[in-house]
């Protein structure tokens, strides 16, 4: 095989996935942060009814033994919580939904 025919790739660890997503607060809709991944709700850091601002931190998950602290995408109030502490989650499900 020739230097020329060799082709890229790139390796994505999935620890800079979640910090990507975490930046993008994870996905989904405007409004909704969805997990990126599985793991576990390890705490709830609002509760529906909340003004919270963009940035603001919502939830921690526990993913790949390590805590993401999940930001608000932008600034709302929180309309629904899908999960509860110690719950495990899979990747893409609704966690928090947050209207203008």
């Amino acid at each position: 095989v020739g230097a020329g025919s060799l082709k890229k790739i790139q390796v994505h660890d999935l620890r800079d996935r979640l910090a990507a997503d975490d930046e993008g607060a994870g996905g989904g809709a405007a409004g909704e942060l969805r997990a990126a991944m599985p793991g576990k709700v390890v705490k709830l850091l609002g509760k529906v009814g909340d003004t919270v601002k963009a940035g603001q931190s919502l939830l921690i998950i526990e993913a790949m033994k390590m805590e993401n602290e999940l930001r608000a995408p932008s600034a709302g109030c929180i309309t629904e919580i899908g999960v509860r502490e110690g719950q495990t989650v899979e990747a893409g499900q609704l966690l928090v939904a947050l209207a203008p």
